[in-house]
């Protein structure tokens, strides 16, 4: 049984420090400032590793970055998360259709160490850069090739015995303006030798390898050290969000707080010095913030403002999400505010995702997974408890652009009797009417093996039924340290990417498990149902005030369109009905510097309001204009 519901009922180098404080409200926050962090290296892919990959990996991988410790966190789930509850549906699932796949492609395969820790990212050659606990691994996805594997420990080898500490955490995103990777991980798990290691592409080709910055874990010198990093871009800026621990951390004591670092990516890429802005003790009112996300560009990667979103996601229950804005980019003095948004409808801590034969997956709590800025709207999702007593996930929109911040979108999905979690979701719409998107998420449950699904959410705010990707080939059982052959990891994230350039279509990777009960990494291209329609397109929407004339309006024969050009271009002209569903003609067209005229003829047009668009190659949005056709 699908669920989507109410939980409302559900329970009670050469350093330049500036330092400096802010506060807007109940929020406030500190900053300093790191100049001329020199790169510190380089790898470039050897012999060895393009030909036979060898690896050494621990069984279990450090356990990420928590205010509680798993014996903390499984008494206090316990205390409420199983009271029987009386919840409503709140929404629709099962007509939508549901996104179509196009194809799968190998992971990295499992290397001895769990939990996956999944993330990845692909260049519009098919060049897929796939990392987890503790690999990375190269691949050309078009010819099924392996380029190279490596582990961590050999991609930044300072000395001839390289830094001290595990290797864990590792991140990779695709920066589709310069054409360019980004891989980041950390090394060490104390403050005397925590490490984050962020690593710029060359060049469009990670063969050519990377660009190595050694970024100290403790900026602050608190003796503190950084853990569970989390990555994602702007148009020229990365942003690395982290928490920071004292040594020996149980329940909470060892805790800190979470931290934003904002870098401009094209020193990466250049080799160049990198200024660092360090924000920390981000609080609302006396509480420190625990967890950030960034939320990248939907479609595109956008100019600023840059959106960080957080939640209470140590609570047993709670309905807020907290949402930070950057304002200005890393090459200037960029400022920091937060808005807290009441959603509709709680979350809560996620218990043990069922396994069979009683064995069970950690689903740690209920922090922000992943999300998406677009058309003024912030899309995110993440863990949560069901209405069941399940592992489910939640799925929310904000509109930051409504005054009144009361413009919220807050879902809980579950599908009883399996467990779902680490959810990601990735944009898929063509115009700023446009909301729709692909939710991709792990699957288990004890009569169904571990393994990796979809769904899809359409323009009316409704679900599909969710696909089943990769059926897992068994239930997992690794892990024997801590006196329990039941509990398993099920990794701290999954990854997704849009394939930029190809409006609806994404690549997405998860957990799957073999055949003999081995994590492995699965990595599926998806496409939105809908790719093939036109764009929705509301005519109550202010057009572009750009330089254009429109002649005549009302029209009968012809409709006319002048603009101006500062650069020749390939355009993409539509003509759709005010239902965005009935698509008229699509056609391309080469726009020459200077002034351009593009016609058509309206006669055999029935009488009606009509919508012309006007989008580059990419399938951007560049201008719109209403038709009204009178005969």
């Amino acid at each position: 049984m699908t669920n989507i519901i109410d939980l409302r009922l559900f329970l009670g180098a050469c350093t330049l420090l500036l330092f400096s404080f802010f506060t807007q409200a109940q929020f406030s926050y500190q900053y300093h400032k790191t100049e001329n962090i020199p790169p510190a290296g380089a790898y470039i892919p050897s012999a060895t590793a393009l030909k036979y990959a060898p690896v050494l990996v621990p069984e279990e991988m450090p356990y990420p970055g928590t205010e509680l410790d798993r014996e903390e966190s499984k008494r206090i789930k316990q205390m409420g998360s199983l009271r029987p509850l009386t919840l409503k549906k709140v929404a629709q699932m099962g007509n939508t259709p549901r996104p179509e796949i196009l194809d799968t492609v190998r992971g990295n395969d499992y290397s001895g160490s769990v939990p996956n820790d999944d993330s990845f990212a692909i260049n519009g050659k098919g060049q897929l850069v796939s990392v987890r606990n503790s690999t990375i691994g190269v691949y050309d996805v078009l010819n099924d090739t392996v380029l190279y594997e490596e582990t961590l420990f050999r991609f930044y080898r300072p000395g001839s015995f390289g830094l001290p500490g595990s290797k864990y955490d590792p991140r990779a995103i695709y920066d589709p303006v310069a054409d360019r990777f980004i891989v980041l991980y950390l090394s060490g798990n104390t403050w005397q030798n925590s490490f984050i290691i962020a690593a710029f592409s060359k060049t469009n080709d990670p063969m050519d390898g990377f660009n190595i910055y050694q970024i100290d874990g403790d900026p602050l010198n608190d003796s503190t050290w950084s853990d569970y990093p989390h990555i994602s871009q702007s148009k020229d800026d990365l942003f690395i969000t982290m928490n920071t621990f004292y040594n020996g951390s149980t329940n909470n004591s060892g805790y800190v707080q979470s931290t934003i670092r904002q870098i401009s990516k094209q020193d990466g890429y250049d080799s160049l010095p990198l200024t660092e802005h360090y924000y920390y003790n981000l609080k609302s009112g006396n509480r420190n913030l625990f967890n950030f996300t960034g939320m990248s560009g939907g479609r595109q990667l956008s100019d600023g403002p840059f959106y960080v979103l957080s939640n209470r996601n140590l609570d047993t229950i709670n309905d807020t999400i907290f949402v930070v804005k950057i304002d200005g980019k890393a090459a200037g003095s960029p400022q920091l505010s937060m808005e807290p948004y009441t959603m509709e409808n709680p979350y809560g801590l996620p218990p043990s995702a069922r396994q069979a034969n009683n064995h069970t997956f950690d689903c740690n709590d209920s922090r922000i997974q992943g999300g998406f800025y677009q058309n003024d709207r912030l899309q995110f999702v993440g863990n949560t408890i069901t209405a069941d007593g399940n592992s489910g996930i939640y799925h929310g929109i904000i509109n930051v652009k409504e005054p009144q911040r009361n413009n919220i979108y807050f879902k809980v999905i579950g599908f009883d009797p399996i467990d779902i979690g680490y959810p990601q979701i990735t944009y898929t719409g063509k115009s700023f009417s446009e909301n729709e998107a692909i939710i991709t998420f792990n699957h288990t449950g004890d009569s169904l093996n571990a393994g990796f699904s979809s769904m899809f959410f359409d323009n009316d705010s409704t679900y599909s039924d969710f696909t089943m990707l990769v059926e897992g080939g068994d239930y997992v059982d690794i892990i024997s340290s801590g006196g329990s052959r039941l509990y398993e990891r099920w990794g701290d994230y999954t990854g997704a990417q849009p394939v930029y350039g190809d409006t609806g279509v994404i690549w997405a990777s998860g957990y799957e498990a073999s055949a003999n009960g081995r994590p492995l990494t699965a990595i599926v291209k998806l496409r939105s149902p809908n790719y093939n329609k036109g764009p929705i397109v509301s005519v109550a929407e202010p057009l572009p005030t750009r330089a254009v004339s429109v002649a005549p309006n009302p029209v009968d024969d012809w409709f006319e369109v002048s603009f101006t050009r500062e650069s020749p271009a390939i355009l993409r002209f539509s003509l759709v009905a005010t239902d965005g569903r009935a698509s008229i003609f699509n056609t391309e067209e080469y726009a020459y510097t200077g002034k351009n005229f593009f016609r058509f003829n309206t006669k055999n047009l029935p009488a009606g309001v009509y919508v012309l668009l006007m989008q580059n190659q990419q399938g951007e949005l560049l201008q719109q204009f209403k038709v009204l056709v009178q005969h």
